[in-house]
């Protein structure tokens, strides 16, 4: 692309595919976000940007745009949430995705999702959004889907979205998504990025940036906390990142966790114990272990998700850690949106697109 691409920015959050979309050259000129403190982090942090907040519902019209991007809601998909989606309103918010794609007919769009969209119900959500996504606005878009892990393009940690471009018909280009610069060892690729080394340096016991469960005789760790190994090794990604303070992983230089009993016959039970030993990688990167295992900062978290040094949302400590876990990786976002606006991943359309053809 010649000039900077306009870009529509709905169901925002905290900004996280606008800090990725700025970084691959991308102006946002106008978002859209229903909760008050992630609305007023994204004035703090996009000083140029039009912000509305309001029910998106009640937006009336778009302004003009090159691009659309956004990650509508995801929980009735999300392996976390109650996984019933034709009985949750959320489900249907892509047509609010659709409704601003028809009033603008931008050149592409990017939406992001949790990767149990592609799978629920053998496809038929998946199947449905680009159903109606392929003839939205007035020319139509080709479609292509992907389900991607942030691990495999640098961000430290392991975390499936389903990301859907579409590139409008009349343009007749084809899209392909940007291949993997990290991987295992092996793999030829660099190697999977450290998010023990993306905290390091942090203060060891941030007090007041992570959640401490009220006093109990059992310690902050409840039962469903210690009900799977929720530590990640110092130099691997973390586990995902999640909205709920109180699910949040652990720190790596934590006391590694064990298997110490198990029941899966009789539903999901297990048992993990906190052992006295910790990563040999701590002692290589000079890390002090931690004595008193510990949740990660929201400020560690926010590093993880790949958002700048100085970024800091606005409310309280609980608002914090459901903005960042809700976001889209910054990095990941600005690695998609560059392989797009920069033409690497376009080309004169020579196949036909996947349409509803799952991958």
């Amino acid at each position: 692309m010649n000039t900077k691409l306009r870009a529509i920015s709905l169901f925002s959050g905290c900004g996280g595919m606008d800090f990725g979309a700025e970084k691959a050259g991308i102006d946002i000129i106008w978002a859209n976000e229903i909760d008050h403190d992630a609305a007023e982090t994204l004035r703090k942090n996009f000083k140029n940007t039009e912000i509305v907040e309001d029910n998106i519902k009640n937006i009336k019209s778009f302004p003009e745009a090159d691009i659309v991007i956004g990650g509508y809601p995801c929980q009735s998909f999300s392996m976390g949430g109650n996984r019933n989606p034709k009985n949750d309103n959320r489900t249907y918010l892509y047509l609010e995705f659709l409704r601003c794609l028809n009033n603008t007919s931008p050149k592409f769009f990017v939406a992001e999702n949790v990767s149990g969209l592609k799978n629920i119900n053998k496809g038929s959500f998946l199947h449905e959004q680009i159903r109606v996504f392929n003839d939205a606005g007035r020319f139509g878009y080709d479609i292509y889907y992907k389900v991607i892990d942030a691990k495999d393009y640098g961000v430290p940690q392991s975390r499936k979205r389903l990301f859907i471009v579409g590139i409008r018909k009349d343009l007749k280009l084809q899209f392909a998504f940007p291949a993997p610069t990290h991987g295992k060892a092996g793999s030829g690729l660099p190697a999977y990025e450290s998010h023990g080394f993306a905290i390091k340096g942090l203060p060891s016991w941030p007090k007041g940036e992570f959640y401490e469960r009220p006093y109990d005789p059992e310690g902050h760790m409840s039962w469903y906390y210690m009900s799977r190994n929720r530590k990640a090794p110092w130099g691997s990604p973390s586990f995902t990142i999640v909205a709920n303070w109180r699910h949040v992983t652990l720190h790596p230089a934590s006391p590694i966790m064990k298997l110490t009993w198990s029941n899966l016959s009789d539903g999901w039970k297990q048992r993990w114990d906190f052992t006295d030993e910790y990563d040999v990688a701590l002692a290589q990167n000079q890390v002090i272990p931690l004595d008193t295992p510990r949740r990660l900062s929201w400020r560690e978290c926010a590093l993880i998700q790949t958002f700048p040094t100085n970024f800091e949302p606005v409310g309280k400590i609980e608002s914090k850690f459901t903005q960042i876990g809700n976001a889209v990786p910054p990095l990941l976002a600005e690695k998609i949106l560059k392989h797009l606006v920069n033409g690497t991943g376009l080309q004169e359309q020579k196949v036909q697109p996947q349409q509803l053809a799952l991958i």
